[in-house]
């Protein structure tokens, strides 16, 4: 269909209709279609700028607008909107001010936000200018309120995309236009601001609105000194008296939108403190605006203390209270470090901290602050009780996940933490104090809280005070007694406190002897207490601990069993999915740090409720608790070891369910656990359970993580490394072929840590089937051969790289040079000549003495067998293999076996004790013991000798050739090497 007005007009009406159908379906086809037409977008603005077409249409035109604009406003795009095209449509953008659908007029306002984040300021300059030449004319000649309300709404989204811009000409264009639109702007809000608190007109007030939150974003974004500006301290200062009247009169004026004004002050500074702290604090009005909101701390302390209300506006106020004191203590912290872009700015750092410490962060100030915070803010507020009373669960996941920003106690928490660090020589003999004196009476509910309060700023001063606390007597003496008092029902409250101490200070100050001390008091917490959260204060605790890097599983083991025991009936007892999550995560962790002291009959315990819990999560859709299942059964399939086969029966079934071709919805959620409790059940497959037909069933659904989850690609190369070990002859298939395909694909961008799983993989491959025809054949095919030449011959590609990728080529040309310079013959593209020289180059930067023999037992086989063959390149290499042969023997000292030291370390497989943490006592998985095996019988770095392997292939050559030629050939040898040869022959 040809476009044009009448026809998208048409289309249009047909793709807004309120029924899907056929037609529907193919108006927005045609629009898709229509999409890269010239005139298209013209044509759209046309339609949505008249006001007697039906509404629905005009949005649907609005939408398409604004979605084009995104898609094809830049030149550089394909199809992009032409030059005159785009001239037409924003000569007519303010066209429709008069407008009076809310949401058209902001769907409108974001495609000239779009237009101008492009355009502005090379190609559309006076687009402030017209802007401010349009509020002056509705305002002062003919108070147009809903034009005037619709030039602020795109205003408002203009500014603030601009704003966003950090590069580029646009922000430094804003600066310059500031001025004017915040002269008018500030003129209009006094103005409107004055009449509405008079007459309290509601249209008025969002009309005074939209001015405070154009100011509250031109004023940071568009000044970069803000107090050297009159117009701007002058509005500033009367931001602050405003805010004052309006919170006086919240209940005179109680509304939504006289919230959203409030609101709206408290981000103005903000976000000028958060832009240019030193301007904000230099601003004359800056003691009057931090003294209106410590007085709002103080005055609404015991309401926001008492309200339960989600979203309760004096809480809002006293959040925006903590984000200001926090910016400014930190900028007091910091010394003002700020880029200092002018010679003055140096003096001015300096007055603003002068400032601000002398004239309100005194040392008085800040003890009076902390105990505001410690008496209201810190302690749990009632509605805190009640929820602990009815939904101790939920309540618990909340403290664990809630975010210290939007919620009062947090943030006071997270404030009181930077107070204590900024100010720790002002407050540390004051908080240790209040400590000392504060802990003596549980007589009522009301003290026990202010105690826990108390403690609270123990439990937050940690890296503060440490250096002025002996935790370790203060557990002893205090905490632990404290804790074993009778279970009455307000000693949960300091039982919790006290576990969230411990949480807090284990990885600072806490001695062995404590950590014990410890075990027992959390065994009791779980064992004794009849409460939820308590007992999951302690489990958080302990997983805390069993966390730390001082953790000692020896100490630890004589409650082991308990612990696991009480977090198995613990999960019967426990309701909500992100509970049981919690508990099968802390024992996942439990069973990897403690391995390998958790009994036999304990793992089976754990092994025996997944199941359980499996089907529980399918039943309820709660899909996420299968991650830790699986987590779980990766660490009891480690831990198990060489009776991992104990969790074959759960954990093959549950791999193939989330990794394998039928996981569907599954595989996006579960399959990198899957893949990981793969990897670890053929790691610690053991000897006994070799080529397993369940295990070797899996090996087909490999392809699918190798092909679609390449973010997880080192996990999935670990698995296919793991079948290598576990049968060899899988990679004869067609399936492994197509994996040797995939393989070679990747090769030429495969990031580091892939790669060096991929080389250890190929290492083992070779290793195994080098002289496999079958194997051979397949690496051929599968151009996995032709990309590893391809690689070490790319000068794009790192010289280590390449160098790691020749011990794979040197495994192949040892095993059989013939097959060797076969398989370089099968591709005529490549130049053998030139493969030769860079591997000799490259040879210069090994440093493994390991792999190093590796490289000349390849190129001395390579020249035995070709330099009879009449191979050119190979004679003209011969002297040079054989000088960096007997150098390198000059460098070890081979056995007659030709064992050394230096080769047995910096293996290709380097991550194989990845799992055992390198403890001594954890005995080696089967993948480990398969490895050694391998490299005991068919390494020839163990089993050959390099002198005597070069002495046979210098008589190997004298019995092929003449006299006169093997003569010939010693002459190439430089003295160096001739001298060496006369004592090996």
């Amino acid at each position: 269909m040809e476009l044009s007005y009448d026809n998208l007009l048409t289309v249009l009406t047909i793709a807004s209709g309120s029924e899907r159908n056929l037609g529907q379906k193919n108006g927005e086809d045609q629009l898709k279609a229509w999409e890269i037409q010239p005139g298209y977008h013209h044509s759209l603005q046309e339609i949505y700028l008249k006001v007697d077409i039906p509404l629905q249409i005009r949005w649907l035109a609005i939408i398409c607008f604004k979605n084009g604009i995104d898609k094809y406003w830049r030149a550089s795009r394909q199809y992009s909107i032409s030059k005159q095209e785009k001239e037409q449509i924003k000569s007519r953008v303010f066209h429709l001010l008069s407008e009076q659908n809310n949401q058209l007029t902001i769907q409108n306002a974001h495609s000239i936000g779009r237009i101008a984040r492009f355009d502005f300021p090379s190609d559309w300059p006076t687009l402030f200018d017209d802007m401010a030449k349009s509020l002056e004319e509705f305002v002062f000649k003919s108070n147009d309120l809903i034009s005037t309300n619709n030039m602020l709404i795109i205003l408002n989204r203009t500014i603030k995309t601009i704003s966003m811009v950090r590069i580029g000409r646009s922000r430094h264009a804003l600066q310059s236009k500031a001025p004017l639109i915040t002269n008018i702007l500030i003129k209009l809000y006094q103005k409107f601001f004055q009449t509405w608190t008079q007459t309290m007109d509601l249209s008025l007030m969002e009309v005074c609105y939209l001015c405070l939150k154009c100011l509250r974003r031109i004023i940071p974004e568009g000044y970069e000194q803000p107090h050297k500006n009159q117009d701007v301290v002058e509005f500033l200062g009367i931001t602050v008296d405003h805010l004052q009247l309006l919170i006086d009169n919240h209940d005179k004026y109680s509304s939504d939108l006289l919230e959203r004004y409030v609101k709206c002050y408290c981000k103005l500074y903000v976000s000028l403190i958060t832009i240019n702290p030193t301007s904000f604090i230099l601003l004359p009005g800056c003691q009057k605006i931090l003294t209106t909101f410590t007085s709002l701390l103080y005055q609404k302390a015991e309401y926001i203390y008492n309200s339960s209300e989600e979203n309760d506006f004096w809480e809002i106020l006293a959040l925006k209270a903590f984000s200001i004191y926090k910016h400014l203590i930190g900028y007091i912290y910091k010394k003002g470090a700020v880029t200092l872009k002018q010679k003055n700015d140096k003096f001015e750092v300096s007055n603003s901290l002068g400032k601000l410490t002398s004239e309100f962060f005194t040392p008085d100030f800040i003890k009076q602050f902390c105990d505001l915070i410690i008496t209201w803010y810190l302690r749990l507020k009632p509605s805190d009780l009640e929820s602990w009373s009815l939904e101790p669960e939920e309540w618990c996941n909340e403290e664990l996940s809630s975010q210290w920003e939007y919620q009062i106690r947090p943030c006071a928490e997270n404030f009181f933490q930077d107070l204590i660090k900024y100010f720790k020589d002002d407050l540390t003999e004051f908080i240790l104090n209040k400590i000392s004196n504060g802990l003596m009476e549980n007589d009522s509910v009301d003290k026990i809280l202010i105690k826990d309060s108390i403690l609270c700023t123990f439990q937050l001063s940690s890296f503060s005070i440490a250096n002025n606390v002996n935790f370790d007597k203060l557990l002893v003496d205090v905490f632990i007694p404290e804790g074993l008092k009778s279970d009455l029902v307000e000693n949960k409250i300091l039982k919790r406190r006290i576990c969230l101490i411990i949480n807090e200070w284990v990885g600072i100050q806490c001695s062995r002897e404590s950590r014990v001390e410890i075990y027992k008091l959390l065994l009791n917490f779980v064992q004794s207490s009849n409460d939820r959260v308590v007992k999951f204060s302690a489990i958080q605790t302990l997983r805390t601990i069993v966390d730390d890097w001082d953790f000692n599983k020896n100490d630890f083991q004589p409650f082991l069993n308990s612990f696991v025991n009480l977090l198995l009936s613990l999960l019967d007892e426990l309701t909500l999915t992100e509970s049981k999550l919690y508990i099968f995560n802390t024992l996942a962790v439990l069973i990897q740090r403690c391995n390998p002291l958790v009994d036999h009959q304990t793992l089976i315990s754990i092994l025996m409720v997944v199941p359980k819990y499996w089907e529980f999560s399918t039943v309820n859709n709660e899909q996420i608790l299968k991650n830790s299942l699986l987590r779980v059964l990766k660490s009891l399939t480690i831990s198990l070891n060489e009776n991992s086969i104990e969790t074959h029966n759960i954990s093959i079934p549950l791999i193939r369910n989330c990794c394998g071709s039928d996981s569907n919805d599954l595989y996006t959620l579960l399959s990198e656990d899957g893949y990981e409790l793969w990897m670890a059940l053929l790691q610690y497959c053991p000897q006994t359970n070799l080529n397993d037909p369940q295990i070797l069933g899996l090996f087909e659904s490999i392809s699918i993580g190798l092909t679609n989850s390449t973010e997880i690609l080192p996990t999935i190369l670990s698995i296919i490394r793991s079948y290598s070990l576990y049968s060899p002859s899988l990679f004869y298939s067609e399936v492994g072929q197509g994996i040797l395909k995939i393989l070679g694909e990747y090769l030429p961008t495969m990031r580091d840590d892939a790669f060096q799983i991929f080389i250890s993989l190929m290492d083992i491959l070779v290793l195994e089937n080098a002289q496999s025809e079958q194997f051979i054949t397949n690496l051929v095919n599968s151009g996995l051969f032709s990309s590893m030449i391809s690689y070490v011959l790319d000068d794009n590609q790192s010289i280590i790289s390449a160098s790691k990728l020749f011990i794979i080529l040197s495994r192949l040309g040892h095993a059989s040079p013939e097959v060797f310079f076969k398989l370089l013959e099968y591709y005529p593209s490549i130049d053998i000549s030139q493969l030769l020289k860079v591997w000799l180059q490259y040879f210069k930067s090994i440093g493994n003495p390991r792999n190093k023999k590796i490289n000349l037992l390849a190129l001395l086989s390579l020249i035995t067998y070709g330099i009879p063959k009449n191979i050119a390149i190979v004679l003209e290499i011969y002297s040079e293999v054989i000088r960096k042969t007997f150098l390198f023997l000059e460098e070890v000292n081979e056995t007659t076996e030709g064992i050394c030291d230096a080769y047995k370390q910096d293996f290709t497989y380097e991550d194989l004790d990845e799992y055992s943490y390198l403890d001594t006592d954890i005995k080696p998985h089967g993948e480990k013991i398969r490895f050694e095996v391998l490299i005991e019988r068919s390494d020839p770095v163990y089993k050959v000798n390099l002198k005597s392997f070069l002495k046979d292939s210098i008589i190997q050559l004298k019995s092929q050739l003449s006299d006169s030629d093997f003569n010939q050939l010693m002459t190439l040898n430089d003295e160096y090497s001739i001298d060496k040869l006369k004592t090996l022959i």
